[in-house]
């Protein structure tokens, strides 16, 4: 049975996964989530999940930002708020295509987070993993087409 049928059978498991996802996501903030390339010393530069967050969106409002790599910044500082537009979206099922945009552009975005790692030889700790995989957890339902599960409230 394909992942998406299953899910359709499962309304109860999507949302599920979902607070899942958004606990995991949250909880990327508070450990270590990025440091400096090279080998791991007293001197390397370790960033938590929330510094990371709090640089990314401070990109935003750089004058050079979007002429330099520190777009990739800014675009790995955009997944965060479009998260929560997406949950949001998740209230209603007439946002569909709504969701289904968010989720593909949270997506090219977690593609240029580890472009910019790649150029800038930083390397993703727990926290990054646990913050990916937060993130597609909530977005399960939309990467198998698939409607996410009515809300209890």
């Amino acid at each position: 049975m394909a992942i998406a049928a299953r899910l359709a059978a499962h309304p109860r498991a999507i949302l599920i996964g979902q607070a899942l996802g958004f606990c995991v996501f949250i909880a990327a903030f508070f450990v270590p989530a990025v440091r400096d390339g090279g080998p791991l010393t007293t001197a390397s530069n370790i960033f938590k999940g929330w510094e990371c967050a709090k640089i990314a969106l401070s990109a935003n409002f750089q004058q050079d930002t979007f002429t330099s790599s520190g777009f990739l910044v800014a675009m790995s500082g955009w997944i965060n708020p479009m998260v929560l537009a997406y949950l949001a979206f998740t209230l209603a099922r007439r946002f569909t295509r709504a969701r289904r945009i968010l989720a593909i552009a949270i997506l090219i975005c977690m593609v240029a987070t580890w472009v910019y790692f790649a150029t800038e030889h930083l390397v993703p700790m727990i926290g990054h993993w646990m913050w990916i995989a937060g993130a597609l957890m909530m977005l399960a339902a939309e990467l198998a087409h698939t409607q996410p599960a009515s809300r209890p409230f």
